[in-house]
C-alpha cells in the first residue's frame, strides 16, 4: 500500500495532510489548505490524490447549507463535517441521514453525562443530515495540557474536574436502553487494526504484539458495564475554570469500566511522545486516571488488557498520518518489544 504523503499540490491548491484514515481502496483525506488554512477531505488512492470541492461531499447532503453558515473544523470524507457556527452558538454536524437519529438518541440517552458533566444540547437543522450541538465552554484537557502558558496547578484543577465527573459517572447505573460494547467487539476493532497496520508496512512483531493484546482481552473475566462514552480522550474534556465539560457523545452506550479509562490513559502516553504533554504533566494525568480507577474498583487487569489494546490502536491509526508516521513506527516497535518481554 502507497501511504499518503505529507504534502499535496494539485490544480486545487496547496495542501498539507492533517489527518489520514484507512479505507478499503487506500486513505481517506482531511487537508489543510497552506495558503488560507481551510479544511478540505479527499481521498488518497493509486498514489494519487482527489481533493473534494469546498461545499460537497456526495454521502453528506447537508453540508452546502452548514458551510454557508460557519467554518468547517473536521471533514471525515462521507461521514461527518463539524462546522464552527458564525454566530458563536456551537458546531454543526453533518452526517449521514441514516444516523441522525442516532445522534440524537445518543445524546439523550447521556442522563448520566449530563449529571457530571456540562454537555451540548443537540437540535436537528436537517433530518437529511445535519444537527446543531450547543458550545460547551472552556478549553480542552489537551489544548491545556500543550500549553506552556498555563501553570502546572492549572492543568492539575482542570484534571481533577475531569476526576470528579468521571468517578460520577461510573457510580451511577447506566441506561437500561443503552447499547453494550463488549470485549469482542473490542477485539473485533483490535483485529482490524492489525490487518491495518500491516497493510501499511508493519512488520510480524507487531502483528504478533496485536494477537497478544486480543488474547489479554479475552483471558481474563470482564467487569460489569457501566455508561461508556467509548471514545474518550483529552480532547473530549473539557474545563472552564469551573466545571468540567464533555463533548461527542455520539458512541454512548455500556462497556466496561476500563475500556474509557484506558483509552484516556493511552492518549495520555501518546500526547506526551508527540511533545504536547510535558513529563510532569503526563505523569500527573495518568495518576488521576489510576486514582479513579483505584477508586472506582476497577480491575488492574483489565486496564492494562484495555490499555495494550488502545495503545497498539494509536500507533495504527497514526501510521496513516505522515507527521506522526515515524513516531508511530518506533512507538509499535517498543510496543511489540514490551510484548516479547
Amino acid at each position: 500500500m502507497i501511504l499518503p504523503p505529507a504534502h499535496i499540490d494539485d490544480a486545487t491548491g496547496a495542501w498539507t495532510v492533517h489527518r489520514a484514515w484507512p479505507s478499503s481502496t487506500g486513505c481517506d483525506l482531511e487537508v489543510v489548505s497552506r495558503r488560507d488554512g481551510r479544511i478540505r477531505a479527499g481521498r488518497w488512492r493509486d498514489g494519487h490524490a482527489e481533493i473534494a470541492p469546498a461545499d460537497h461531499d456526495r454521502h453528506l447532503p447537508g453540508l452546502a447549507r452548514a458551510v454557508s453558515e460557519g467554518t468547517v473544523v473536521s471533514w471525515r470524507r462521507g461521514r461527518r463535517v463539524v462546522v464552527h457556527a458564525h454566530d458563536g452558538s456551537g458546531y454543526l454536524k453533518v452526517v449521514r441521514g441514516d444516523t441522525v437519529a442516532s445522534v440524537v438518541d445518543s445524546h439523550a440517552r447521556a442522563e448520566v453525562f449530563r449529571a457530571a458533566f456540562r454537555t451540548p444540547d443537540v437540535t436537528v437543522r436537517d433530518p437529511e443530515g445535519c444537527v446543531h450541538l450547543s458550545r460547551v465552554p472552556g478549553r480542552t484537557l489537551h489544548d491545556l495540557g500543550a500549553d506552556a502558558a498555563v501553570g502546572d496547578a492549572t492543568v492539575a484543577r482542570a484534571w481533577s474536574a475531569w476526576a470528579r465527573g468521571w468517578t460520577e459517572v461510573l457510580a451511577a447505573a447506566p441506561a437500561a436502553d443503552a447499547a453494550r460494547h463488549t470485549h469482542a467487539e473490542e477485539i473485533a476493532v483490535l483485529v482490524r487494526w492489525r490487518d491495518l497496520a500491516l497493510r501499511a508496512g508493519v512488520d510480524a512483531r507487531i502483528a504478533t504484539a496485536f494477537d497478544h493484546a486480543a488474547t489479554r482481552l479475552d483471558d481474563a473475566p470482564g467487569q460489569a458495564s457501566v455508561t461508556a462514552h467509548r471514545d474518550l480522550h483529552d480532547k473530549q474534556v473539557l474545563w472552564d475554570g469551573r466545571e468540567g465539560g464533555l463533548i461527542d457523545l455520539d458512541t454512548a452506550s455500556r462497556a466496561e469500566p476500563a475500556l474509557d479509562l484506558a483509552n484516556l490513559r493511552a492518549h495520555v502516553s501518546w500526547r506526551h511522545a508527540q511533545g504536547r504533554l510535558s513529563t510532569p504533566r503526563a505523569s500527573h494525568a495518568r495518576h488521576t486516571v489510576d486514582e479513579v480507577a483505584a477508586r472506582a474498583g476497577v480491575d488492574p487487569a483489565r486496564m492494562a488488557a484495555y490499555e495494550a489494546s488502545t495503545r497498539l490502536r494509536l500507533g495504527a491509526l497514526y501510521l496513516f498520518r505522515p507527521a506522526w508516521r515515524s513516531l508511530a513506527t518506533r512507538w509499535l516497535a517498543r510496543e511489540a518489544a514490551q510484548t516479547s518481554r
